[in-house]
């Protein structure tokens, strides 16, 4: 019985990876970046949208919302359904992962636009990664810590117009993430910045745009170097 159990396990989880949205949704979820480290898919949801079941992905995952949206429904194939919120450009939320199939309806008369980013490293007290974290309305001097997980840092800087600032790393590397964008970059673009590594950004704009930063704490699994 144990072994029937287990076998019937492995062809459901083969069955659910068949299912990922960036393979069977094309249109809606493309792959933007991925490493060993991270996975970054940008998603988008057309108006009063539905989508077909697709698998959600077991990694811990942060949620970046690129602009105004409205709610949007995912439906649990053989369970219950939840709506998220109306969600703000630059504010994101936090999740630990579950292996589930949804639909996916966008209520709304507006596109819902976001990345989802992937930690693909070494889980640490799964538990305790979630949380919704806001836009500040007003620009802070330095940067905003909105989460200091045992698994990944996530803070916020910004950069002033005419601004040109070196985002560097020590032991530990880290993904940066634009939330709106300028003459220079796109809203939703990501630099990778590799363990001892920098990189320079700059500010062509008229407007202060803020970044969020992801500093991660643990490695990828064995099998990933």
């Amino acid at each position: 019985m144990r072994a029937m159990c287990a076998l019937t396990a492995i062809i459901m989880t083969a069955g659910l990876a068949a299912q990922e949205g960036t393979a069977t949704l094309p249109q809606n979820y493309k792959l933007q970046f991925e490493n060993a480290w991270v996975k970054v898919t940008a998603v988008r949801y057309e108006p009063k949208e539905k989508l077909p079941g697709h698998t959600h992905t077991a990694n811990p995952s942060a949620y970046v919302y690129l602009n105004d949206g409205g709610p949007v429904i995912f439906r649990h194939v053989g369970g219950s359904a939840a709506t998220r919120a109306a969600t703000k450009a630059g504010a994101f939320r936090v999740y630990r992962g579950l292996v589930e199939v949804h639909e996916v309806e966008n209520t709304a008369n507006v596109p819902s636009e976001f990345l989802r980013v992937e930690l693909k490293t070494e889980g640490r007290d799964p538990a305790a990664f979630r949380g919704k974290f806001e836009r500040p309305a007003v620009p802070a001097a330095a940067a905003i810590v909105h989460l200091d997980h045992s698994q990944a840092r996530i803070s916020r800087l910004w950069l002033t117009p005419g601004q040109k600032l070196a985002v560097k790393t020590t032991s530990e590397p880290a993904l940066i993430i634009a939330l709106a964008g300028t003459a220079d970059f796109r809203a939703g673009q990501e630099w990778w910045v590799a363990p001892s590594g920098s990189v320079e950004l700059s500010n062509g704009g008229t407007a202060p745009i803020d970044l969020l930063r992801f500093d991660l704490k643990s490695r990828p699994p064995a099998t990933s170097r």
